[in-house]
Parts: structure tokens; C-alpha cells; sequence
């Protein structure tokens, strides 16, 4: 009899811990929920929307840019998707409390799915992390090169942004 009632007794323990697990999770969730529908009025201020890395040698490795996106509005902005024009440019967003979004690249060559749901709220500043990689075409891939950056927006004024950088890769 004592064991059938210290069966009942972790049970009922157990009841109460998934319930206040999906309680406290739920919470969770709707605190970080991503901003619904299209905001008007609202800017995203890119600090450098176009850069040159110059000389950017193989030997050297990966070359990366961080670049400040102030939301100096009174309403948080969605980003919505960011993908790049070619397999050796990643970028990813980096918010203040260190939490960074996935990796995103170009479409079809490994980069996956462009959707992100990464909200910058209202008098906030996040980073975006630009990765190129100068190696990425092979070893006789050196010369003048272009490529873009580009995030979809909730916002109505600004729902897309491009960012262009340029290189020259050298051995």
C-alpha cells in the first residue's frame, strides 16, 4: 500500500512540473514573439550601407564587418529575412544581450531558408555581422569583387534594405 501511495505522490509531482514548465514557458514564448503585421513610421538607421574591405588576402582568412542598425523609432522592427548575393558572404544579427541570430547566406548554396524573426525594439541598436570568406571560390579566384546584403523589413517605409561592400581578393 505505501508504494502504490509513493507512486501517486510522483505523479502528482510530476503533474505540477509540467504544468508550471508549459506556464513558464508559454510566458517565454510571448514575450519574444515576433512583431506582427507591417509598422509605419519606423526606420531602421544602417550606420555604413556600403563599405570597401580593399585588399582582402587568402592567407588572411575570413574577412567580417559589423555594422550598427539603430531603431531610433517608438515601435520594435521585425526583421524578416537576410540573405546575401553569394555563397562566401554570411551575416548574422548580434542584439545587445549577446544573442545572435542563425547564420544566413545566399539561397540554394547552403544558405538555406532566408526567413529570420529577429525583432530590434523601439530605442534599441543590434549588429549586423557580415562574414566574407575570400577563399570560397578556390585558389585562382583573386580580383575585383561586388556583393550585397539584403534584410526584409516590417516596416512600410523601409521594407528592404541593401547593403553592398566591395574587395579586391588577393593571394
Amino acid at each position: 500500500m505505501k508504494n502504490k501511495s509513493n507512486t501517486t505522490a510522483l505523479w502528482a509531482w510530476g503533474l505540477v512540473l509540467v504544468v508550471l514548465g508549459s506556464i513558464i514557458g508559454m510566458a517565454i514564448a510571448s514575450s519574444s514573439a515576433p512583431v506582427a503585421g507591417p509598422v509605419e513610421n519606423a526606420e531602421l538607421t544602417v550606420s555604413e550601407p556600403s563599405w570597401d574591405f580593399g585588399n582582402v588576402p587568402m592567407s588572411k582568412g575570413i574577412a567580417v564587418k559589423s555594422i550598427s542598425l539603430a531603431n531610433d523609432s517608438s515601435v520594435p522592427i521585425a526583421v524578416t529575412s537576410l540573405e546575401t548575393s553569394c555563397m562566401c558572404t554570411t551575416a548574422q544579427i548580434v542584439h545587445p544581450d549577446g544573442s545572435k541570430s542563425g547564420l544566413k547566406g545566399m539561397i540554394g548554396h547552403g544558405g538555406g531558408s532566408s526567413s529570420l524573426s529577429e525583432t530590434i525594439p523601439a530605442g534599441e541598436t543590434a549588429v549586423l555581422l557580415v562574414n566574407f570568406d575570400p577563399n570560397a571560390h578556390g585558389p585562382a579566384a583573386t580580383g575585383p569583387i561586388t556583393r550585397t546584403v539584403t534584410m526584409r523589413t516590417n516596416s512600410q517605409s523601409q521594407p528592404e534594405i541593401r547593403l553592398t561592400f566591395s574587395g579586391n581578393v588577393i593571394k
